[in-house]
């Protein structure tokens, strides 16, 4: 009897050390293992929903999925898709040191799919593969010819069916008819591929969109409008047909994630989208146009969005072209205070996007009035109110009456560099954008946008996206030809910026006194390649320096905005010193506006003249 209990407890022992061991291992994985192989034209969704059903079960010390190189397609669930519910490829959810290395693989999609979502996991990494559509959620057509009455439109039937129903336009997706969006409809030159010359969103007028359709044969369309300008023949026209519908890559309260080697040719929304992440690391993550198949597009909506992130953000040597909004987009969210809730707690409505605020993070109390951080308190508690968007949040220190004020979450704002980027007009809006406090680093990029290349704002009109930075360096960059479309006389209300470097806060400075939103601000080294007048418009910054950079004229496009190199509106501590200027360039002036001309100083070398 002693040795069959002593035989039970060895055996006991090895199997608790094995399964000890095997939540601890690190392991790799072959989805050729689990009867996925590359170029088979199998449905491969349904094997990597299994895959990682199984290996969440599992508490792997590290674990690194592994793609033979090859195409895998991904098709949606059936029932979602009836539904127009979006299927999720990669679900990553409460897990730890997770690699997915494509080795080249071509990932392709179809009908309504999210390809990655990462909620409350760390240390994820994306690596080694490419993103597209077989059939994308936008389609390209070529101008044939335009009068005031009609325009005739060549659409490539093969890449992108079109059918006339009900008298309009609608083009055949893998699931059924989509019709256009009511958003934008942009117009690129046949041969750069660039965003057409002061060309805005539709710049054909909204007649484009209700026009009654006629099929003409050989792949040709004639719709029935009078459209508001006539664009040279071979044009490329671009229709949106969904909106915000999926994003590439999403991700939510996880941290340390990072992306290398990967090029997005196509998502139905943003190419990334974090909210409430910390430390986002994108090395070579490219989001283009697939011009191997003469595509003009690549994402639906920003190629990159960063919502009340933390750590660092970090893009090193990535590209974008063809994306439907901007490359960059990094902010947190301002909460307006609707009433008091108790002598420790507000009523806020939210603004859409808001990320809320969470016990022990610090929140600014923001003037409208001034748009001045005007108090600090930790936050105890928020709840959402029943039936209702808004939510309470309690404080552990009184406030005062701030009804009518707004929030700020002072704890998630990251530290942003981005460096080594190419950024081309071939996108529609504006490249850069980023509202936080936090250090921000742009370095050594190469600037070709269609609008502002650096927009900082702050925003309480619209999307309400702060807030007022304090830290900003943009050092040896070029900036080659920008702002050539988008400005606010051709595109009001949806201007993409002021300037190549806009720096415009919602707040409008009323007088001498008023105090400034943003701070520290220094553009250094810069190469200005410059075909018009403006170059910088700033608004509201205390301690703004634009030295050591170089500004030459040139002669690609025709000047046509502001007449002004630099404009200032209620600036203090300005200095524009030690600029090497072409004297050809077109200008040589500023203009100041709520403040004095003696908080500006000068090289005298290369002096502005001071306008009002």
């Amino acid at each position: 009897m002693k040795k069959i209990f002593g035989i039970i407890f060895l055996l006991s022992f090895l199997c608790h050390a094995q399964e000890s061991f095997s939540k601890s291992a690190d392991a790799i994985v072959d989805v050729a293992d689990y009867g996925l192989m590359p170029d088979s034209c199998q449905n491969a969704t349904e094997i990597v929903h299994d895959m990682l059903e199984e290996l969440s079960e599992r508490k792997f010390r590290s674990l690194k999925i592994v793609f033979r190189k090859g195409r895998y397609d991904f098709y949606p669930d059936e029932t979602l898709q009836k539904n127009k519910e979006t299927t999720v490829l990669f679900h990553i959810s409460d897990m730890k040191n997770v690699t997915i290395d494509g080795n080249g693989s071509e990932f392709i999609f179809h009908g309504q799919m999210k390809p990655f979502r990462i909620d409350s996991s760390s240390e994820v990494s994306l690596k080694n593969f490419s993103v597209d559509w077989e059939v994308p959620y936008n389609a390209q057509c070529t101008v044939k010819d335009v009068t005031d009455s009609y325009l005739d439109l060549c659409i490539d039937s093969e890449r992108y069916p079109f059918e006339i129903a009900d008298g309009k336009l609608h083009f055949k997706g893998e699931y059924g008819l989509q019709q256009i969006e009511k958003a934008y409809a942009n117009l690129f030159d046949p041969d750069t591929h660039n965003l057409v010359y002061r060309m805005n969103d539709v710049p054909l007028g909204q007649g484009l969109f209700d026009a009654r359709a006629e099929c003409l044969g050989d792949d040709t369309v004639r719709l029935h409008f009078s459209p508001s300008c006539r664009p040279e023949k071979g044009t490329v026209l671009l229709f949106h047909l969904a909106r915000y519908l999926a994003n590439g890559i999403e991700v939510f309260d996880s941290e340390d994630i990072r992306i290398d080697n990967v090029d997005f040719y196509h998502t139905l929304s943003c190419g990334i989208y974090a909210v409430r992440t910390k430390n986002v690391v994108m090395k070579d993550f490219n989001i283009i146009a697939n011009e191997e198949k003469g595509r003009v597009f690549s994402t639906i909506a920003d190629a990159t969005h960063f919502i009340g992130c933390t750590g660092r953000i970090v893009l090193d040597g990535c590209t974008v072209t063809g994306a439907g909004d901007d490359f960059i987009n990094v902010h947190g969210m301002y909460a307006p205070v609707t009433g008091m809730a108790g002598p420790k707690s507000v009523r806020v409505s939210p603004t859409g996007r808001d990320s809320g605020f969470l016990p022990g993070e610090k929140v600014w109390i923001v003037d409208t009035a001034s748009m001045q951080r005007v108090m600090v308190r930790k936050v105890h508690a928020s709840h959402r109110l029943d039936c209702t968007r808004d939510y309470v949040v309690e404080f552990n220190d009184d406030t005062g009456d701030i009804s009518g004020h707004i929030l700020e979450n002072a704890s998630a704002c990251p530290e942003v560099l981005i460096k080594n980027c190419v950024m081309l007009k071939k996108n529609r809006a504006r490249s850069v954008l980023v509202t936080t406090p936090k250090k921000v680093v742009i370095k050594d990029n190469y600037f070709n946008s269609a609008g502002a290349a650096v927009l900082i704002e702050g925003d309480i009109r619209l999307w309400y996206e702060s807030g007022g930075v304090r830290n900003v360096l943009i050092k040896n960059n070029i900036f080659d030809n920008c702002y050539t479309s988008g400005d606010n006389i051709t595109c009001y209300p949806w201007g993409w910026g002021e300037a190549p470097i806009s720096v415009t806060p919602s707040f409008q400075p009323q007088g001498k006194d008023d105090c400034q939103y943003h701070r520290n601000i220094r553009i250094l080294g810069n190469e200005f390649r410059m075909f018009d007048y403006p170059l910088l418009y700033a608004r509201s910054v205390d301690g703004l320096k634009f030295c050591r950079n170089t500004l030459e004229r040139t002669y690609d496009y025709k000047p046509y905005y502001r007449k002004y190199n630099f404009v200032f509106d209620g600036c203090r501590n300005v200095r524009v010193r030690g600029n090497e200027v072409d004297e050809n360039l077109l200008g040589h002036n500023m203009r100041i506006m709520n403040m004095d001309a003696s908080e500006i100083r000068q090289g005298k070398d290369t002096e502005f003249n001071i306008c009002r």
